[in-house]
């Protein structure tokens, strides 16, 4: 389950939100899970991998990831992803486009 810490009265969030919702009132299996696009600047080539959405806080979106994975390497050498939600019991797709960093050692 993701937590959100938000007021949701503003799109586009609160179009997730209510997508979201309707995935898990149709018994969506891993809603959290988002599949993450990123630029790997060494290798010349763009590699996806599933990670969890665990937190939404107004327009910061938190997965964890560990730091010294290759995505990681990726991520620092370019900041810019690319994200996918995919839930076909309600047949949605959510496509977005991100800046990423790391956060705060406190949170992760």
């Amino acid at each position: 389950m993701i937590s959100f810490n938000q007021k949701l009265a503003e799109k586009p969030y609160l179009d997730f939100f209510n997508f979201y919702q309707k995935a898990i009132e149709n018994s969506q299996r891993s809603v959290e899970a988002i599949s993450i696009s990123s630029w790997n600047a060494i290798e010349g080539e763009v590699n996806s991998r599933f990670v969890n959405l665990k937190h939404i806080d107004n327009d910061k979106w938190t997965f964890y990831s560990n730091y010294d994975s290759p995505k990681m390497h990726e991520f620092l050498s370019h900041n810019q992803i690319s994200a996918l939600f995919y839930w076909n019991s309600i047949n949605v797709q959510i496509r977005m486009k991100a800046k990423i960093y790391r956060t705060p050692d406190d949170i992760s």
